[in-house]
C-alpha cells in the first residue's frame, strides 16, 4: 500500500500477517513479575508461534505499584523486533485522524490544532458533552485544523463507541487476549492526512475495494475517502513509477538537487545520515564557502524529514551536516529540521546541533522499517554484514 502525496510517495506498507506489526493493539494481559529495580513490569498478554504465553516490558511511572497475578489492560507501544521484547504501555491512546482518545486522561484538550475561536468553543461544548460522564479524554491532533467540526465529532462518537467494546471484552476475556487489533495501512494512512486534504484510495479490484469500504465504517472514521477500482495499467501515479520510488528509497544514497547527497546507514542503536557535498562545492563561484554549505544543508533538511517517514526509520538519528563555523547558520538549520518534520505524524525530538556539525534527533517506531519489508537475514555472513575473505589458520569452517 503506497501513499502518494505532494507528487512523490510519502509512505509504503506490506500489510500481511507474517509482516504485521502490533503496535497500537490492546491486549489483556497479566502481570508475571514485577522488577523494582527496573522499574517495571513483566506482562503476558499474548502467545507466541509456539503456543507459550509471550511477555512484554511495562516501565512503570513513579510511584505506580503492580503486583503478580494482576489482570490490566495494556497497548503495544512498540513491537518485538529481533532479541527486544515488545514495549507496553498501560495508558493506552486510541489514535483517530482529528482525535485522540485518552485512556488515563480526562476533559477536552484542544492545543493540538489551530481553530477559529468561535468554532473552538463550539466543539469543545461537543467534546465536553460526550465524556461529562467518563474518566476518558480527549485530544485534538494539528490534523483537525481543517476537518468539519461535525467529522471531529464522528469520529469522536467512534472512538468512544470503540473503547466502550474493548472495556466489554476485558470483562468477558481471559488472559491472553487481543482485544483490538492494530489498525491497518489504509486506516493507518487516512489518519495520518491534515484535515481538509482530499482523498482518493485506489485499489485494482473490487473485492479490495469493498473490504476497505466497509473497514473504514466500520472504524467510524470522520471523513470518507472516495474509492475508486482502477487496473494497474490506468494508475497514476504508474505502477511502475512506484516501484522506482520504492527501490530508490531502498538506495543507502540519495542525491540532492544541487549535487551533494545523503548517505543513511541504519545499525542495531541507532541511525546515521551523513551529508556530502559532492560537486555541490563546485558550483556558483561567487558564492562563499560559508553560503554554499548552508544551502546545501537547507536542501538536506528537507530530504532528510521525507525520507525518515518513507523508510520508516525510527529510534536514535545521528545526522552529520556539513561543517558550518557560524552558530546563527547552526540554529537555522536546526529550526528548519524541525519544521520540515512537523508534518511527519510520529512524535519526533530534534536537540540542538554541536560544534562538530552533528544533531541528535528522536522518531518514533511506527512499524517496520522499509528495509526490512525486503530484505531479510544473509547466510553467508550471519547478519554481520561482512563476508570472510580469509580462513583463520586452523578453522575450517568457513
Amino acid at each position: 500500500m503506497a501513499l502518494w502525496r505532494r507528487s512523490r510517495l510519502t509512505d509504503y506498507r506490506i500489510d500481511t500477517p507474517d509482516l504485521g506489526d502490533r503496535s497500537g493493539a490492546l491486549f489483556l494481559g497479566r502481570v508475571v513479575r514485577v522488577d523494582s529495580g527496573m522499574g517495571s513490569a513483566f506482562v503476558a498478554f499474548d502467545q507466541s508461534s509456539s503456543g507459550e504465553a509471550e511477555t512484554g516490558l511495562l516501565p512503570l511511572r513513579r510511584g505506580e505499584k503492580r503486583v503478580e497475578g494482576e489482570r490490566l489492560l495494556v497497548q503495544v507501544a512498540l513491537d518485538r523486533r529481533g532479541d527486544k521484547s515488545a514495549r507496553l504501555t498501560a495508558a493506552a491512546i486510541l489514535e483517530g485522524r482529528y482525535v485522540d482518545l485518552l485512556s488515563k486522561e480526562s476533559g477536552v484538550h484542544m492545543t493540538g490544532a489551530t481553530l477559529e475561536p468561535e468554532t473552538a468553543r463550539a466543539l469543545r461544548a461537543s467534546l465536553r458533552g460526550l465524556v461529562a460522564d467518563s474518566s476518558i479524554g480527549l485530544r485534538l491532533t494539528s490534523r483537525a485544523s481543517g476537518a468539519p467540526a461535525e467529522s471531529i465529532v464522528k469520529e469522536a462518537s467512534g472512538l468512544l463507541a470503540g473503547w466502550q467494546r474493548v472495556m466489554a471484552a476485558f470483562d468477558q476475556a481471559a488472559s491472553p487476549a487481543c482485544l483490538q487489533a492494530p489498525a491497518n495501512a489504509v486506516l493507518s494512512f487516512l489518519r495520518e492526512i491534515p484535515g481538509g486534504e482530499a482523498i482518493i484510495v485506489v485499489a485494482d479490484n473490487r473485492t479490495l475495494a469493498r473490504r476497505i469500504e466497509n473497514e473504514l465504517v466500520e472504524a467510524s472514521v470522520g471523513d470518507m475517502p472516495t474509492i475508486e477500482v482502477l487496473p494497474r495499467r490506468e494508475w497514476l501515479p504508474m505502477a511502475t513509477e512506484l516501484d522506482e520510488a520504492v527501490r530508490a528509497a531502498l538506495d543507502p544514497r540519495v542525491r540532492l538537487s544541487d549535487g551533494g547527497w545523503l548517505l543513511f546507514e541504519p545499525g542495531e542503536t541507532l541511525t546515521a545520515i551523513d551529508v556530502n557535498s559532492g560537486t555541490a562545492s563546485n558550483r556558483r563561484a561567487s558564492a562563499t564557502r560559508a553560503d554554499l554549505r548552508l544551502k546545501l544543508n537547507l536542501q538536506a533538511v528537507e530530504t532528510i524529514a521525507w525520507q525518515l517517514r518513507l523508510r520508516a526509520i525510527g529510534g536514535l538519528v545521528v545526522i552529520d551536516f556539513v561543517d558550518m563555523e557560524s552558530s546563527a547558520d547552526r540554529d537555522r538549520v536546526v529550526k528548519a529540521l524541525r519544521g520540515a518534520c512537523a508534518d511527519d505524524p510520529a512524535r519526533i525530538r530534534v536537540l540542538p546541533m554541536s560544534d562538530l556539525g552533528l544533531v541528535q534527533m528522536t522518531r518514533q517506531r511506527r512499524g517496520a522499517p522499509l528495509a526490512e519489508l525486503f530484505f531479510g537475514a544473509c547466510e553467508a555472513c550471519e547478519s554481520t554484514g561482512r563476508l570472510a575473505k580469509r580462513r583463520p589458520i586452523g578453522d575450517g569452517s568457513l
